[in-house]
This record gives structure tokens, sequence and C-alpha cells, in this order.
């Protein structure tokens, strides 16, 4: 828990000093749509973290409503399917999201528990340097071979693009909070 938090704390301190320094000097963009990173597809591997969900305890043999917190890593891709998106005078696109991720559980039956993440993810492109975004979907998760449920996810995260290709992205809500690298393809 200590290392995964200490993880996350860094990967704030490093936004916050990217942003207030001289190196996150950015040029807002975010009333000229297209004027972001021309790409159709975007990928990231990242670490998260899992605070709450429905799991199996099998010291106790029930199911329970919280957990301990999981950590783990993941993938997610992101297609692009519209440029501009729902409010054509921003800069704005929307895509959809889908990945996998692979957390520990210690409760479990199998010590681990695979994610399934698909949803639509909305992204705002404020300055040349940072974009936010939010993604809402669904998760289908196991943590065995007869467990499986759904859960809702609903996220919103930032990131600071370094260029037109890699961005830093963080990404809070449920159930993930996650850290990692967005590369942005075929433009």
């Amino acid at each position: 828990m200590r290392s995964t938090t200490l993880a996350v704390a860094s990967a704030v301190a490093v936004s916050a000093w990217l942003g207030w320094s001289g190196v996150a000097e950015a040029r807002t963009v975010i009333k000229n749509p297209n004027e972001h990173p021309d790409y159709r597809a975007e990928l990231e591997p990242h670490g998260n973290l899992v605070l709450w969900h429905r799991y199996y305890n099998r010291r106790f043999n029930r199911y329970n409503d919280f957990g301990d917190p999981e950590g783990g890593v993941g993938f997610r891709a992101t297609i692009e399917l519209g440029d501009p998106a729902f409010i054509p005078s921003i800069n704005n696109t929307v895509g959809i999201t889908f990945g996998i991720d692979l957390t520990s559980c210690r409760y479990c039956r199998d010590d681990v528990t695979l994610w399934f993440p698909v949803g639509l993810q909305w992204n705002f492109f404020l300055t040349d340097k940072w974009s936010v975004f939010a993604d809402l979907g669904i998760i289908p998760r196991t943590d065995g071979v007869r467990d499986f449920y759904f859960d809702f996810m609903a996220h919103v995260g930032g990131r600071y693009h370094f260029n037109d290709t890699v961005a830093l992205t963080m990404r809070v809500g449920q159930p993930f909070i996650s850290v990692g690298a967005s590369f942005f393809i075929g433009g």
C-alpha cells in the first residue's frame, strides 16, 4: 500500500511541477477545434490502484463489498470516433476505450483479478500541453474461473503532452486510480 501511494503521490508532484514550471508554458487551444495532436488511436500502458469492489473473501467464505486495496498494471487503447465531437465549436474528440488490467487480490480465489474496461472517452484539449478527459462505461471482471462481475466505470483524467506523440496520463474514478504514458498513433 505504501509503495502504491508513494507512486501516485510522485506522479502528482511531477505533474504539478511541470504545470507550474517554465517547461509547461502552454498556448490555449480549447476554442480552436482540431488544434491537437493528429491521431487515430491512443495506446496507454499504466499502473493502477483499485480501492473498492465486490470480492470473494476466502477466509470467511463469503462475498464482501469492500476489499483491501489492489495494485497492478494494465493497458488501454482508445480509438477515435469523432473529431470534433459533441461540441463542434471547441477542441474535443470522442472515442471508444477498451483494455485489460491485472491486479493482485489477496483474498480472491486465484490471487489475481482480470478487468476488461469498455467505454466512451470524451477528450478536451485545453492547451497545447494539457488535455482532460472523462471515461464512462462498464468493466467485466473475473477473480477466478467461476466468478464473473460487471462493474460501473466512471473516470476523469488529465494528460501532460510532452509532444504530439507522447503524454503522461493520470486517471481517477471508479474503480481505478491509474498513472501511465499515452502514445498517439496514426494521423
